[in-house]
């Protein structure tokens, strides 16, 4: 793990946050506009044919299923239908050399547009300001019920993110377009005639109203001719056996193309169009061709359809606050059992071995900051708070005591909390005994003042881990003055929202996490985020207890290195659900915002940032805010969080 210092902050400690971005840069996410717009117009209808020693008890919420090959398909959102996941050949070996070698892929579960996306469905998002407006072209390719053309890569990107959804990769397009049986065509095997694709030379020259010509698989329409239809894969000259070629990033399960699809690809300058349209050749309307053209192309040809990987789309308002959950009130005391599994995990005693860095107030993935950071310099914290309210489970998190309110307000069942720095795990020792002797918040704090030093040490040595002792009273003279200042400060914060969030403004969080400590739910470890010891144990502890990890909080520490290869299993073992959340704090790479607001604040849906740190591409924490959604304020930032989504009517019988 790694900590940057805020350089504006003359103190010596300092919480886990960073003030210097990575170099590399890409365009910021789009304003809030993009989550607030109204929504898309409606689709046309297609014109033709106490706790028990048994472990499910544990917790009274559900767990996570056993992982499945594939999920199940689910009623389709509005307007999309289900491609049920499994194996899809993709490519060909009998034209271009751009779609060669044919080969088979695993593609799971997706859900797609039955028609391309509409004039009457992209002007609200033109006029909302989050689509680039079109150059549009004459009359006759402007009827509501028309594919919206000309749609550049962008466009079709932020119109897909506002509607909830997402462009779909080239072999889910593709997979779709051929059906089950593998067909050059979704009709069939038969060559394209004016009746059943708009090509090159059918009248009347123009697109056709979407759901004018048969339905092909799935009860997908117009899957060739009429608009050409953006993927997110980057170009690659073949999928592999020649120069530039795509390779293991367009094979095996669930390829995203080359860089996984990410929103920087080294080298790529240009997007995958399938499907052919209304201005070319019938040949081009197959599913294994492959047009590629820049982000930027706009002709009066090209279009988009949207996917989405979960039945629930991530429109506005989440699930969190149109459906939040209940409160599940407080736990009983845990079976020892219980308590057993949930200790059972690997400290990585090698944080001790970490060499520091040369300077103070940055790190790298080889060494940490020689500063270490006891206080939290995340003032904005509480813009959270209504993302994790409730949520129960499991709670993984590094850092300080700024933990402590999320746990609170999550109402976290059992809690991992780790760092690589041994400071702060000593800390945590420290905290846990003056909190067990403070039945208050307010006896907390003053128990950190200048004359109740000796007091405070003979709670320490009365409450602490043995083991940790000698160690919580050394943290306690290098801190107390520090401690107190900040505790102090928000103990008497006046902002409603961060007095009601503050675990030390709050006496019911208080409540809540001395009842923790208390119970044993809360457990201090020393660990790095980036080795196979803490992360992966811990996931084991918490499936073996049935606790689905509801919140995974990394503070800034990840906005510092490459996702590592270690560092990316373990976050895809972490027993995520549909409302697990990954809490990271990351700088700007707008500098002119910076001044006024040092952090971004992202609240990423757990289950979206695994399906993208598998792929190798995706190298960098912030690239996941490509698909960021800025809410409330500019500095809150939502990723894919899933929402209560109107669906398909279950078919007649």
């Amino acid at each position: 793990m790694s900590r940057r210092l805020f350089p504006l902050i003359p103190i010596t400690w300092l919480a886990a946050c960073s003030s210097t971005p990575p170099a590399a840069e890409v365009p910021p996410p789009k304003p809030s506009a993009s989550a607030t717009a109204s929504a898309p117009a409606p689709l046309p209808t297609a014109t033709t044919t106490a706790v028990a020693t048994s472990v499910p008890s544990v917790e009274p919420e559900a767990p996570p299923p056993p992982p499945s090959k594939w999920a199940a398909c689910e009623a389709a959102p509005m307007g999309m239908v289900c491609i049920p996941g499994g194996s899809a050949v993709i490519g060909s070996n009998n034209h271009e050399s751009r779609e060669k070698p044919e080969h088979t892929v695993e593609v799971s579960t997706f859900y797609l547009d039955k028609f391309e996306v509409t004039n009457a469905q992209y002007e609200p998002c033109e006029k909302a300001g989050v689509c680039p407006t079109r150059i549009l072209p004459d009359k006759t390719f402007l009827a509501a019920d028309q594919p919206a053309v000309p749609i550049t890569w962008y466009g079709a990107e932020a119109y897909c993110k506002w509607a909830g959804k997402r462009l779909p990769t080239e072999a889910e397009w593709e997979k779709a377009a051929r059906g089950a049986d593998n067909r050059t065509y979704p009709w069939g095997n038969e060559a394209a005639t004016c009746e059943r694709a708009q090509t090159e030379g059918c009248a009347p020259g123009t697109t056709k109203p979407v759901g004018s010509l048969p339905v092909g698989p799935y009860g997908l329409f117009e899957m060739a001719g009429n608009g050409y239809e953006w993927t997110n894969d980057w170009a690659s000259s073949c999928y592999s056996g020649c120069q530039e070629s795509c390779g293991a990033n367009c094979s095996g399960e669930d390829p995203w193309g080359p860089c996984g699809g990410a929103p920087v690809c080294k080298g790529k300058k240009e997007h995958v169009l399938k499907g052919g349209s209304w201005r070319w050749a019938a040949n081009e309307a197959r599913g294994s061709w492959r047009r590629f053209e820049a982000p930027n192309t706009g002709a009066h040809r090209l279009s988009a359809r949207c996917a989405s990987s979960s039945a629930n789309l991530s429109t506005w308002p989440p699930l969190a606050l149109s459906d939040p959950p209940a409160s599940p009130g407080d736990p009983d005391a845990p079976a020892q059992e219980h308590l057993t599994r949930f200790k059972d995990v690997v400290e990585d005693t090698d944080i001790l071995k970490i060499p520091s860095c040369d300077k103070p107030g940055g790190s790298t993935h080889t060494c940490r900051d020689p500063i270490s950071y006891v206080t939290t310099n995340e003032p904005d914290l509480h813009l959270w708070e209504p993302y994790v309210r409730n949520l129960g489970g499991g709670y993984v998190g590094i850092g300080a005591d700024q933990n402590y309110s999320l746990i609170a307000s999550a109402k976290s069942r059992f809690v991992w909390l780790f760092d690589y720095d041994p400071m702060v795990v000593k800390l945590h020792h420290m905290l846990r005994a003056v909190i067990l002797a403070s039945p208050t918040a307010k006896e907390f704090v003053e128990a950190f003042a200048p004359g109740n030093t000796q007091k405070t040490k003979e709670a320490i040595a009365a409450n602490a881990v043995p083991e940790e002792k000698d160690a919580a009273l050394r943290v306690l003279q290098q801190t107390r003055e520090l401690l107190y200042a900040d505790y102090t400060k928000r103990q008497g914060v006046k902002d409603s929202a961060r007095k009601s969030y503050d675990w030390l403004a709050n006496p019911e969080s208080y409540r809540y996490i001395r009842l923790l400590y208390q119970q044993g739910r809360i457990l201090p470890l020393k660990g790095n985020l980036l080795t196979d010891k803490i992360m992966p144990s811990i996931a084991k502890s918490a499936r073996s207890l049935n606790v689905p990890v509801k919140i995974f909080y990394t503070s800034n520490a990840d906005d510092q290195w490459k996702l590592l290869p270690q560092f990316r299993t373990n976050v895809l073992g972490l027993p995520f659900d549909e409302r697990s959340v990954w809490l990271r704090t990351v700088y700007p790479r707008d500098k002119q915002r910076t001044k006024v607001l040092p952090w971004d604040y992202v609240v990423h849906a757990g289950l979206d940032a695994q399906r993208k740190i598998k792929h190798e591409g995706w190298d960098w924490v912030w690239y996941f805010n490509k698909d960021a959604k800025r809410v409330g304020p500019d500095n809150l930032l939502a990723v894919g969080l899933p929402a209560k989504t109107p669906r398909e009517p279950a078919p007649s019988k």
